[in-house]
């Protein structure tokens, strides 16, 4: 067949264009390509027409081959190129390719989604803001930019969170639509507003109901649309307490099969986390319970790294429920290769406990002290207690002096009337500082005046607050009183009071003006460690742990046991996850044990792989004249039909039992008892020999 011209291949492909057809064009393009080889506008007709049939991997196969041939350069369809990897999920790939397209809207869209999909929100949102700037604010595109960068500020306040004024700078922009109160109020759930955040999607999902009802949707349509909603709604309540109201919403959502994966998968993960840890079921197991919440393969590249963080946590945190702490700790290790950009809050506490109950309590007392360290002084009480309890354990208390003489530090330039509950910070602060105090006197180093100037440090802190606080005034007048300041406790105490009427407070309800009762007696070294009151409460380091049952947290109350010196450590705590060990490990750790009777200086028997007849210090035993007589000569034949011959001539037990003098004879000259025999490796192949016995089946009795 002869070759048709360019102009007539052009043609056909406009024609094919003007049908609509898309496969015409493609088959248009690939003849045209198949004429002229190097003509590369066959190759990218090709390309379009792949995209616009959503055919992904036949479009980057062919952009692929075009850039091997050199019949595209880099530069050449490098949008489309980073389009394909795009939806492949090779976003790397596509950030690099987009270096090579020439700016304009497109290409920052593009950008931004892939910023959004690697989980560089900010990144995002400076890229739509730069977008929403040079378009026009009646554009078609408009709309669509305001709405994806509200999502993009939603994600990162989740991930990072906000304060306040960003987050009410968010919700101010934002009027009309349900998308935008959607991302309002995500932006409100990660700054920790939660109530409003479940007010507001609450109005979010009665607006989308509406406006879709309006615009025809079907009733399948409009679960699918609100349903994202709706889960959200849960979260929020989930938080606020309210768990029944949020597991009946998944279980709707899950009834329905309006989600899409994603959304369906996240459901069915929150669902599991309410039924297994907050209500447990009677019907729901263990290994359901942890199946459900394993990290679903099917819509890994479609979940944030935040959401893929917050699935391994949560089966870490059931693995440990259920005392599987190696499983829990292999969990918690997972999560800096899954999402090593994204913090989760209580994953280095969970990690402590996990240490504690494993026996590692050096381990525990590096994890307890970087959080202490790490976090502010209000948010880091607890840590820090728990982290001076555990190293006064082991013995070191130079380790518990420094570590709340840091927490010291920053909590002496923390404004009291800034908190939300003062009067509690105000005991444990007093009470550190005695804490501290006292594991200085171990050293030598302790200080007469210590308590009063913590009291007199909390005294200076109320001077300067613009609103008076009874339970604070109350509080820093009991730390006076017990550091011996009486005159300005007294002062303190009849603020309280003043401040008590004017706010309408019952001054007879107020607490009396002693901190003793918080504090622990004088001389007693071991409640002087734990001091506060409640302080062995507080220790239960997972109570604060979302999920988790006030009963369950129980069994993360650090517990560090001091080995004795020359004492080899036990993990006491994998006793009850050496069950869950596969047999595969379990007798690859067999086969390091040692045999029975194993003893380092014995000498192997060179001559033990020759068989026992033949070996150098064999001496054969004779025979009696009774043996002779009974045995018949040397040809005589098998006494009992079970007897016989061996395949190397050894006698074989039949399976009768000894006879009880035989038994008494090898109890008397200390013979052990013989075992079940097991099949020699050098055996005859064939079939034994010998008269009637020689049937009997090889290997057993």
């Amino acid at each position: 067949m002869p070759k048709q011209s360019l102009e007539t291949h052009f043609s056909a492909i406009r024609d094919a264009l003007a049908s609509g057809n898309l496969l015409a064009v493609f088959e248009a393009a690939h003849a045209g390509l198949s004429d002229y080889p190097k003509e590369a506008e066959f190759a990218k007709i090709q390309i379009v027409a792949l995209l616009k049939q959503e055919k992904v991997q036949p479009a980057l196969k062919l952009i692929e081959w075009a850039y091997k041939s050199k019949l595209l350069s880099p530069k050449d369809m490098a949008y489309e190129a980073a389009y394909c990897n795009f939806l492949a999920g090779n976003y790397e790939l596509a950030t690099r390719q987009l270096k090579h397209a020439s700016p304009g809207p497109l290409v920052g869209k593009l950008s931004a989604q892939i910023a959004y999909k690697r989980g560089q929100f900010s990144e995002c949102v400076d890229i739509y803001a730069s977008l929403i700037s040079e378009a026009e604010s009646d554009g078609p595109d408009y709309d669509d930019l305001v709405l994806n960068m509200s999502a993009a500020k939603a994600a990162a306040v989740l991930q990072h969170g906000q304060d306040s004024s960003t987050v009410d700078a968010i919700t101010s922009a934002i009027s009309g639509g349900y998308e935008l109160l959607f991302n309002s109020a995500t932006c409100l759930l990660g700054s920790g507003r939660t109530q409003e955040a479940a007010t507001l999607l609450d109005v979010a999902e009665k607006l989308a109901r509406t406006t879709l009802a309006n615009d025809k949707w079907s009733d399948k349509d409009i679960r699918g649309e609100v349903g994202p909603i709706e889960a959200q709604r849960a979260v929020a309540l989930h938080q606020l307490g309210r768990v029944g109201e949020a597991r009946t919403i998944y279980a709707s959502l899950l009834s329905e099969q309006a989600l899409d994966t994603v959304t369906r998968d996240v459901v069915a993960h929150n669902y599991a986390v309410l039924s297994a840890a907050v209500v447990p079921e009677p019907g729901i197991s263990a290994t359901t319970a942890k199946r459900a919440l394993q990290v679903p393969g099917r819509s890994t590249g479609s979940l944030s790294s935040h959401q893929k963080a917050l699935m391994v946590y949560n089966m870490a945190v059931m693995q440990a429920t259920q005392k599987q702490y190696v499983a829990a700790r292999r969990s918690l290790c997972a999560l800096g290769k899954i999402a090593p950009g994204v913090a989760i809050a209580n994953a280095g506490v969970v990690s402590a406990a996990v240490s504690l109950r494993m026996g590692r309590g050096r381990q525990a007392l590096n994890e307890l002290a970087a959080i202490s360290f790490s976090r502010e002084p209000v948010s880091s009480v607890r840590t820090a207690l728990a982290a001076a309890q555990v190293s006064i354990q082991l013995g070191d208390y130079k380790r518990a002096v420094d570590i709340l003489e840091a927490w010291k530090d920053k909590a002496q330039s923390v404004g009291l009337d800034s908190l939300k509950l003062p009067a509690k910070f105000a005991y444990r602060y007093f009470g550190i500082c005695l804490l501290h105090n006292w594991l200085l006197s171990k050293h030598g180093r302790s200080e007469t005046e210590v308590a009063t100037e913590a009291a007199e440090h909390l005294y200076s802190k109320t001077a300067t607050m613009q609103q008076q606080n009874v339970d604070l005034l109350v509080a820093v007048s009991s730390c006076l009183s017990y550091a011996g300041l009486d005159k300005l406790a007294c002062e303190c105490f009849g603020r309280a009071k003043a401040a008590a009427s004017e706010q309408d407070v019952n001054s007879n309800a107020m607490p009396p003006m002693s901190v003793l009762a918080l504090l622990a007696p004088e001389g007693d070294s071991r409640s002087t460690a734990c001091l506060l009151q409640g302080y062995k409460r507080h220790t239960k380091l997972a109570r604060a742990i979302p999920g988790i049952p006030a009963r369950t947290a129980r069994r993360f109350q650090p517990v560090c046991i001091v080995p004795r010196k020359g004492a080899t450590t036990t993990m006491s705590g994998l006793k009850h996850s050496q069950s869950t060990l596969s047999n595969k490990r379990r007798s690859r750790k067999l086969a390091r044990s040692p045999p029975k009777g194993y003893e380092v200086g014995r000498v192997s028997d060179p001559e033990r792989w020759i068989p026992l007849r033949q070996r150098s210090y064999y001496k054969p035993r004779g025979r009696g004249y009774g043996q002779v007589k009974l045995r018949g000569g040397a040809q005589g034949g098998a006494v009992d039909t079970s007897s016989g011959l061996g395949g190397t001539g050894s006698a074989r037990i039949g399976g009768k039992a000894g006879s009880p003098a035989l038994m008494q004879t090898l109890a008397d000259d200390d013979v052990p008892p013989a075992s079940v025999p097991v099949p020699s490796s050098h055996g005859s192949k064939g079939k034994p020999k010998g008269g009637k016995g020689g049937k009997g089946k090889k290997g057993s009795w």
